[in-house]
């Protein structure tokens, strides 16, 4: 069943288990945090069973992003607690977080366009002081899941269409063998047939057993490959449940439109947690 944010926190350290009984992956519980004297975030929790995918959606401004930043260390905490496979990471730096497993695709593809293809998969081995023949081993593994990069290694990473640029972007941090993969948008500003080729890339991932947290606009294509999803409204989860459950249902609707008034007009949501001065 979906709730609302209390029964949410409530019960994620529970829905984050998986079928086997093993703990979450990510366990994240009352987390606050903001920039600078602007909170963003209010008390949330959320959880994800290893080998799932949970989406988190929720309108412009809600505090998506936000959140993925906190989760991979790039703003701090101010409260609250960050689990991902028993290891406590609340308070741990960017590099401390990537070496425990958790590896964040930004919004907007951030690569380096000047660089070829093959050079900016090799940076996604930095730090890991791999053998070569285990680097190429783990290279050709990622490689059979995006075969069209296979044939672009020596062309500038600036030079693919947006899609090979996700592509490649996803690609660089699976080399890593990610125990927690963050995705932030994939499908932005791409043609919808991309986005097909995205989504199918990521169903195989799913299939394969990544475990995934996934930030999409797209709701219907971040439900139709979720496990389970969390609806965020101005800075806290106001819903959580099977993707089913919250595919057709009001917590949803009045996240990105509002609550219909007496008249049945939409009322925007409310503002007011989204610049909470602490």
């Amino acid at each position: 069943m979906y709730g609302l944010d209390t029964d949410a926190a409530r019960s994620a350290s529970s829905q984050g288990a998986d079928r086997n009984g093993a703990g979450p992956m990510l366990d994240v519980t009352g987390l606050d945090t903001g920039y600078g004297p602007v909170r963003i975030l209010e008390g949330v929790s959320l959880s994800v069973a290893p080998g799932t995918v949970v989406a988190l959606v929720g309108a412009n401004g809600a505090g998506k992003t936000t959140l993925l930043r906190a989760l991979s260390g790039l703003i701090s905490p101010t409260a609250g607690r960050i689990v991902v496979d028993g290891q406590d990471l609340t308070n741990a730096r960017p590099n401390t977080i990537v070496n425990a497993g958790l590896v964040h695709v930004a919004e907007g593809r951030r690569l380096f366009r000047s660089q070829t293809v093959g050079e900016n998969l090799d940076l996604g081995f930095y730090g890991l002081k791999l053998a070569r023949t285990e680097e190429r081993a783990r290279l050709h593994e990622v490689l059979a899941f995006f075969p069209v990069l296979s044939d672009k290694l020596q062309a500038q990473a600036g030079a693919l269409s947006g899609g090979q640029q996700q592509m490649l972007a996803i690609a660089q941090v699976l080399v890593r063998r990610p125990k927690l993969l963050l995705l932030d948008e994939p499908s932005l500003g791409l043609a919808p047939v991309i986005v097909d080729q995205v989504f199918d890339v990521l169903k195989r991932l799913v299939g394969n057993g990544t475990t995934i947290l996934l930030v999409e606009q797209m709701v219907d294509r971040a439900l139709e490959i979720a496990d389970r999803a969390y609806v965020i409204q101005n800075g806290r989860i106001v819903g959580s449940g099977t993707a089913a459950e919250l595919k057709n249902s009001d917590t949803i609707r009045n996240a990105y439109l509002g609550k219909a008034d007496a008249h049945g007009l939409a009322l925007p949501p409310s503002s007011s947690h989204t610049r909470k001065m602490p």
